[in-house]
């Protein structure tokens, strides 16, 4: 069993000690007795533990990551030159408006976090359930499910969750634009151009319907389900570093459970943004667009926008470069936001005594 995974927390484990639970093949699943031979309890073919564990995970990357979000949209929104930077933004913050300043705005993420991850970690452990019993894997069997069973489950995953969250992040993108747009004050003679007065994603989505009908609100799909397939690495390579972590286990570098989940998730994250991110700025220029005058109604235009960002002549690292404008800030919020998301996704389905998909 790999460590960070529901299987932490099992009768195989020495109470008191820090060390990983290690459960092998012949170990005693969690709520069993030691002299029961019966076969482990199986979820059936649908199993809400994962939503309700993504749920705490939603709840759980609010609460880690909110306060980057919210030192992010100062410094975007903020006229030039009001901070030095996040450090100076942070501090400046607490000084002035207090610690309680950084949670401003938390309701709507709260919720939405909430429903995505129950959306996203639900799909993901019924897909890999369901994996398992295709490939005799999993649980009980003495086989743990391949590295491209959780890739293959990541994958659907995101796909599935690209349905729910294509109009929210479309909503917040253009309000998040025209928060940027209102804060700049324009020059002597500027000509400014017209700035939607959104008053709120409730009045943002009838204007996108007013506009483009109903299912402009899911106009830009295709760029989300490129972006969100991209949970294929992160699950794969999630379960490649508690593959690696467990493999230490008797040596020097062997960590407890706990510490090896929150590596591993962070670690995944890290992973998934290094391949995600350039598909990230594509969707979200494409959210952020004109509704009457847009400028990139296709994956290609916008691709073809950054990539000529740099200039006609420009080299090739230039060019890559462009495309992952923004990402050192992202990679340090990603790892502590997901690592603390995924342990608590872990220690909720060990509670809940869900059957374990990343053991044998």
């Amino acid at each position: 069993m790999a460590p960070a995974s529901r299987g932490s927390l099992t009768q195989g484990a020495v109470v008191g000690q820090e060390g990983p639970a290690i459960v092998s093949s012949d170990a005693v699943p969690q709520g069993r007795l030691d002299n029961d031979p019966s076969p482990p309890k199986k979820e059936g073919k649908v199993s809400a533990k994962g939503s309700f564990a993504g749920i705490v995970s939603g709840a759980t990357k609010m609460a880690v990551g909110h306060p980057f979000d919210t030192i992010k949209v100062r410094l975007q929104c903020t006229p030039y030159g009001t901070y030095k930077g996040p450090l100076d933004c942070f501090l400046q913050l607490a000084r002035k408006e207090g610690l309680r300043a950084l949670y401003k705005g938390a309701t709507p993420p709260l919720v939405g976090w909430g429903i995505s991850d129950a959306v996203l970690m639900g799909t993901l452990h019924n897909l890999r359930l369901a994996l398992q019993r295709a490939t005799d894997t999993g649980e009980g069997t003495g086989k743990r499910l391949p590295p491209w069973g959780h890739a293959a489950a990541g994958l659907g995953a995101g796909w599935v969750n690209s349905f729910l969250t294509t109009p929210i992040e479309l909503l917040k993108a253009k309000l998040q634009m025209q928060s940027q747009r209102i804060s700049a004050a324009p020059k002597a003679g500027e000509h400014v151009a017209k700035v939607h007065g959104f008053t709120g994603p409730i009045d943002c989505a009838r204007q996108v319907i007013r506009a483009q009908g109903l299912m402009g609100l899911w106009g830009t799909l295709p760029a989300t389900l490129m972006f969100r397939s991209n949970f294929a690495v992160m699950f794969c390579s999630y379960d490649f570093f508690q593959r690696t972590f467990e493999s230490w286990n008797g040596t020097k570098w062997e960590m407890g459970s706990g510490t090896a989940t929150f590596i591993s998730g962070g670690l995944a994250a890290e992973c998934f943004w290094l391949t995600a991110f350039p598909a990230d700025v594509i969707k979200n220029r494409m959210m952020a667009d004109s509704l009457e005058n847009p400028k990139f109604p296709t994956i290609r235009s916008a691709f073809v926008s950054v990539w000529s960002h740099a200039g006609p002549n420009a080299p090739l690292y230039l060019r890559i470069r462009t495309f992952y404008t923004g990402f050192v800030p992202c990679l340090l919020r990603a790892f502590p936001t997901n690592a603390s998301a995924l342990l608590a996704f872990e220690a909720t389905m060990s509670l809940l005594g869900a059957e374990k998909t990343t053991t044998q």
